[in-house]
């Protein structure tokens, strides 16, 4: 340490001079300072001031024309364009109205600018400029270079001049050789289709980076070169969406292009990409937003290339964030890295790998972790993969999060800390308004029993609330108050269960919101908190348990879900913890359809026929859909289409639909028809069709990558009645056939009374997934089965 001796007399000297000169800098930049601030306090007394005057006079009723014009063009050069543009609309000069459309072009109201800019028959520089803009934002990009092109004053020219390059970008003589020599390599060096004679395009390059700050910022990196192979890797590549939350997320495109196959770069520009809100007509989720980049030029051969980086100021709970990472894609991936970057070593990040069982191709999903070295503090954990073949679909498999060898990261500690973070930002919105609360007493008015309050509620909130399908945390994580959706009469997933739970407990009922991960999603595992939610239900407790309701899915009854809701993990928030849960899957007995047939054969051997078919569970949910949201017309149509499979040239009589709108009630649709002709005839035989069959599609395969998966476990059962004439008798009549098996059970029935035969058949479901192991088996019992009750009933005539 160097110590300043005072005593020194040649030293203090200096320093007592530079005291007075700092003192004196001191108080002349605090005087400074303050006149500063009294030159803005004033300006802005005189601004009121100036307002206050204006709108005096405007009161009094003269030349208010004018008057308009200076109030508006006050708020205009003051930033104020909503106000502006309140006053401009009341002026009719011409810098009223340029002045009005920027103010619009501000505002973001496009259209009505553009409006005015079109009737400007002689716009200076400014409202071209403008008027450029404004065609931009409408993705009229002919017609702003038209108006940018126009521009000559030196103030607007070199702005104009910068936005038509942005528009124009690509000069289609640059050779990606001089660009980047190593994407060259990569291209030139590249397989073709005769390699991958199964793709539609191949992933050469998938470089992603997350990075995490000290001050828990985030930046997502994604740099993708993809060569196009045929008309399937066109569809699928030449346009890229980008999802993202607008309220915490910027979207900056650092380069995009396409590379033609010698060599040429066509640079995407600003017409090539839009930035649209992705619920337009629902102004709660307008934070939700698309970035989509429409690549020119694509040919087979060429290649496309993007860089990308999304920036969130702020982590999901501020703190923590959690990133999914699929291995597999939908084409071969040459070469992949994945970095995930943390302030420093310290960090805790848990990493879980998933569906290892599927990853045949020796993929190596634990990281390489290296700390920070020189200074650097960081935690980098990365991965690489290189010839990761596709995935190629296969009938019912399933889904990809089940199959696809996957890296889950969450810097989440604890399942509790999820329930902290959520519960801070859900359960101040469950509160019941007043208007809330006499809709609940309404409701509630009149029934009896518990059951019947609780699900007169959830219907109204199935019904009555439009539901928005927006995935949860796509349009953020935080629910809008109950009131708010009661008002509005939408909602996604997170505010319609809110409003549920809201009512319930108005109603004086126990309830409680829940963060599901439906089917096709990472389901929850409760040794590794995060939060691969996707959806949000309810859970009510009552006398026999707790009850699961989905009040989005408008057409399931209470006491029922949709088949993406069952056999999930779940997380129930209650006032004060959390239970981690299982929603139930349902046996086939509850996912029912039945139908019954009636024939009756006239001597004629035309027919006449009555049919039913009564739907339960999921297929209760699909008929009422369909049924709800399909013109009548279209109905008549399909039901004439489906009675020609029994009589060409059938004519449907009419038809019926029982309990549509009660969602406490299945529907039951009744159609009668008549048809010229049922038999096959063979000389004095008369084959009926085959009333029972087996779809072996499923097993067509003789080896298979994937499990045979369902949606849903289900039962089918089918009747007939066929009542003959006088003149017919049968000759030949099927076995029966009854089968039980661990997979599911099946049983034919045929019987003969009087003039009647009878047919039953029940199909019902057991297993939701048929393993690998248990294919070749269960391969030959189906096809053995099908080919069993391949028969037909033959009648003689007499």
């Amino acid at each position: 340490m160097h110590i300043i001796n005072i005593n020194d007399k040649k030293i203090a000297g200096c320093l007592c001079a530079f005291l007075l000169v700092f003192l004196a800098c001191g108080c002349a930049q605090k005087d400074d300072l303050e006149e500063a601030r009294g030159y803005a306090h004033g300006s802005d007394a005189y601004y009121q001031r100036a307002v206050g005057i204006y709108k005096e006079l405007l009161a009094k009723g003269k030349d208010i024309d004018r008057l308009h014009f200076e109030l508006g063009e006050l708020y205009y050069k003051s930033g104020r364009w909503k106000e502006a543009a309140g006053e401009l609309r009341e002026s009719a000069g011409e810098k009223a109205k340029k002045l009005l459309a920027i103010s619009y072009y501000r505002l973001g109201n496009f259209a009505e600018a553009l409006e005015i800019f079109n009737k400007d028959e002689a716009p200076d520089d400014e409202s071209l400029y403008y008027q450029g803009l404004t065609c931009e934002k409408l993705n009229l990009f002919g017609q702003a270079i038209a108006a940018y092109k126009k521009i000559e004053g030196k103030e607007f020219f070199p702005a104009a001049s910068e936005r038509l390059d942005m528009i124009e970008k690509g000069s289609g003589h640059l050779q990606i050789k001089d660009i980047n020599q190593q994407v060259h390599s990569i291209l030139q060096s590249a397989p073709g289709q005769d390699k991958y004679p199964q793709a539609g395009a191949l992933i050469l390059l998938c470089d992603e980076e997350i990075e995490t700050t000290p001050q828990d910022n985030q930046v997502y990196t994604l740099h993708y070169l993809v060569k196009i192979l045929n008309e399937r890797g066109k569809e699928d590549f030449s346009e890229t969406r980008i999802n993202y939350d607008s309220t915490y997320e910027t979207v900056e495109l650092e380069y995009a292009r396409t590379i033609k196959p010698d060599g040429t770069v066509t640079e995407v520009g600003t017409r090539h990409i839009r930035d649209v809100s992705k619920y337009l007509n629902f102004p709660l989720y307008s934070n939700a937003r698309v970035y989509i980049i429409s690549f020119p030029e694509i040919t087979e051969g060429a290649a496309i290339e993007y860089k990308v980086r999304i920036r969130r100021n702020q982590l999901i709970n501020k703190n923590d964030f959690v990133v999914s990472y699929p291995v597999q894609a939908g084409d071969p991936v040459i070469f992949a890295n994945m970095r995930i970057i943390l302030p420093s070593p310290e960090s805790l990040m848990y990493i879980k790998s998933l569906n290892e069982e599927y990853n045949y191709f020796g993929a190596e999903l634990k990281p390489f972790i290296q700390k920070g070295e020189n200074g650097d503090e960081r935690l980098v954990c990365s991965w690489q993969f290189r010839d990761i073949p596709q995935i190629i679909p296969e009938s019912n498999m399933p889904e990809s999060v089940e199959i696809n060898p996957t890296i889950l990261t969450s810097t989440f500690s604890s399942w509790q800390e999820v329930y902290d973070w959520w519960s801070s930002l859900a359960f101040d919105k469950i509160k019941a308004d007043p208007a809330i609360k006499e809709k609940v007493r309404e409701l509630a008015a009149g029934k009896k029993s518990d059951e019947d309050k609780i699900s007169a509620i959830y219907n109204f909130c199935a019904k009555d609330i439009r539901y928005v399908a927006v995935e949860y945390g796509q349009a953020g994580y935080e629910p809008h108050p109950a009131a708010d959706i009661f008002r509005n009469k939408y909602g996604d997933c997170k505010d319609q269960a809110i409003l549920l739970v809201a009512m319930l407990r108005e109603a004086g009922f126990s309830a409680w919101p829940v963060l599901i991960p439906t089917k096709g999603v990472y389901d929850l595992n409760k040794d590794f908190p995060s939060v691969f939610f996707n959806h949000c239900i309810a859970a009510i407790a009552v006398k026999d348990g707790i009850v699961f309701a989905d009040p989005t899915a408008e057409t399931c009854s209470f006491g029922d879900l949709p088949a993406a809701d069952q056999g999930r993990n779940v997380l129930v928030f209650r006032e004060k913890d959390y239970e981690i849960l299982q929603t139930p899957l349902y046996t086939g007995g509850h996912n029912l359809i039945r139908q019954f047939l009636k024939i009756k054969i006239s001597p004629d051997e035309t027919i006449s026929a009555q049919k039913s078919v009564s739907s339960f569970g999921v297929y209760d949910q699909g008929q009422r859909y369909w049924m709800l949201y399909t013109p009548p017309e279209l109905i008549r149509e399909t039901l004439k289409e489906k009675i020609q499979s029994v009589s060409i040239g059938a004519a449907l009589e009419d038809y019926n639909i029982e309990n549509l709108n009660d969602l406490n009630t299945p529907v039951v649709l009744s159609y009668s028809f008549k048809g010229s002709e049922y038999f096959t005839e063979a000389g004095k035989s008369r084959i009926m069709p085959q009333l029972s069959s087996l779809d072996t599609s499923l097993v067509a395969k003789d080896k298979r990558r994937y499990p045979v998966a369902f949606p849903f476990l289900d039962t089918r059962e089918t009747s007939f009645e066929i009542e003959l004439p006088r003149g017919l008798s049968v000759k030949y009549m099927p076995q029966s056939v009854s089968e039980e098996t661990p997979w599911l059970d099946f049983k034919v029935e045929y019987k003969q009374k009087n003039n009647k035969i009878y047919f039953t058949e029940t199909a019902r479901l057991k297993k939701i997934l048929i393993p690998l192991d248990e294919y070749f088996r269960f391969k030959g019992f189906f096809e053995g089965l099908a080919k069993r009750i391949k028969q037909r009933i033959i009648l003689e005539k007499r």
